[in-house]
């Protein structure tokens, strides 16, 4: 993970079609979201390091990607009363919301 010029730049280790991770790898890049800061990814992971201190080189503590992916409840509790103000419920936030809500957003145009 690494940053560049405005964006965030992750790169996987392996990905469902190279098991092994042997083939050159592009980044993911992540942007901020001004206008929408309840759904900044930017934002979320600032709240998390705010919530979470890393104690190794994991960013994500566990064994299971699910239960290290999960670790957003933990934001997710942190900032309860502020999402009520914002008239959103916090279990209408969940990992299935980052991975596929934007996604299909954007390719809806």
């Amino acid at each position: 993970m690494c940053w560049n010029e405005d964006h965030l730049q992750i790169y996987f280790a392996h990905s469902k079609t190279d098991q092994s991770g042997d083939r050159p790898r592009d980044p993911r890049r992540i942007y901020a979201n001004p206008i929408s800061p309840e759904i900044c990814p930017i934002l979320a992971l600032g709240i998390y390091f705010l919530c979470y201190v890393p104690d190794d080189l994991c960013l994500f503590p566990g064994r299971s990607q699910y239960k290290r992916f999960m670790q957003m409840d933990t934001v997710q509790r942190a900032v309860t009363t502020h999402l009520l103000s914002l008239g959103l419920q916090p279990e209408d936030i969940g990992s299935h919301s980052i991975r596929k809500g934007s996604a299909t957003f954007c390719a809806s145009g």
